[in-house]
């Protein structure tokens, strides 16, 4: 039998290619592709991955400045309240607790859009009343916060992710399919949509009847020369922002029909609204926007 060391096998191909060793001035490699975003490299990524504009530029881009939050458990649509307020300001634990407490949930999972939506209503002041304050000073608990909400006092800003409040903050529940003309024009005016769908083994809207519901918050859009209609989002489960078309997550919402146990939670009870998933309090056909919100805009045209 001979001595010699078999060698290695070869390293697998790096899926995020360079053009060449340069980076952007954020310190990411150069892709080879969505050249038009090289200033916004989690942008760039997300259509890279996609394979969305890889050689033109959209007709129009545009998404809040909201940072992502991964989520503990099954808290997905808690975690995306907590996204829309700044993480510290309402952190994912606090939107939890005072779930628990009004008996919307048992272990952080948000079945019914209804729920999800008096939740963002009643937090709501925060970012009403946080706009016009620049104070330093902590939260300190839950209860604190919830009363401040109530009475309507000034809370602690988030600073650079703010911009000068210029329209009342509204939110509402979208009843119906969610590529629409409502929905699609509330998104290029600034607005946010908290929206339900299954998810495929990378994220992107499938169809599995509502087994894998998952919530996301839409941050912004981009729409592409022949005017496709694409949404950028972000979620509990992955740091990076998504890009997917408006079409399939509109599908994949219209297909939450009923839940199944999830497999990483299999001795776990989960409490459903009356008439389940896709009943008029569950998840399907349902989407909660919020506009009017003061956030930092970064917008490509």
């Amino acid at each position: 039998m001979s001595n010699t060391a078999i060698p290695p096998p070869p390293a697998p191909p790096n899926v995020f290619r360079c053009a060449n060793k340069s980076t952007t001035r954020q310190g990411t490699p150069l892709l080879e592709g969505c050249l038009w975003s090289i200033d916004h490299p989690e942008l760039q990524k997300a259509c890279f991955l996609a394979r969305i504009c890889a050689l033109k530029k959209p007709k129009s881009c545009a998404f809040n400045n909201i940072d992502s939050i991964l989520q503990v458990g099954p808290t997905c649509g808690l975690t995306a309240v907590s996204m829309l307020f700044g993480g510290r300001l309402l952190p994912p634990c606090v939107v939890l607790k005072e779930a628990k407490e009004r008996n919307y949930t048992y272990n952080g999972e948000m079945f019914s859009a209804r729920n999800l939506y008096q939740l963002i209503c009643d937090y709501m002041p925060l970012i009403s009343n946080n706009n016009n304050n620049n104070n330093n000073n902590e939260i300190n608990g839950d209860q604190q916060l919830l009363q401040q909400c109530a009475n309507g006092i000034e809370m602690n800003g988030c600073g650079k992710e703010r911009k000068p409040q210029q329209t009342p903050i509204e939110c509402q529940i979208h009843e119906g399919r969610l590529n629409c003309a409502k929905v699609r024009e509330a998104l290029q005016q600034g607005a946010c949509v908290f929206v339900a769908y299954d998810p495929d083994y990378n994220h992107s809207p499938c169809l599995k009847s509502g087994h894998k519901a998952h919530w996301a918050l839409v941050i912004g859009y981009l729409i592409k020369e022949n005017d496709e209609f694409f949404v950028i989002a972000r979620h509990g489960k992955a740091k990076n922002l998504a890009v997917w078309s408006l079409q399939s997550l509109s599908d994949s919402n219209a297909n939450l029909i009923e839940f199944a146990q999830p497999k990483g939670y299999p001795d776990c009870d989960f409490l459903l609204p009356p008439g389940g998933i896709g009943g008029n309090l569950g998840l399907r056909e349902r989407a909660i926007i919020v506009k009017g919100l003061p956030f930092k805009v970064t917008t490509i045209s």
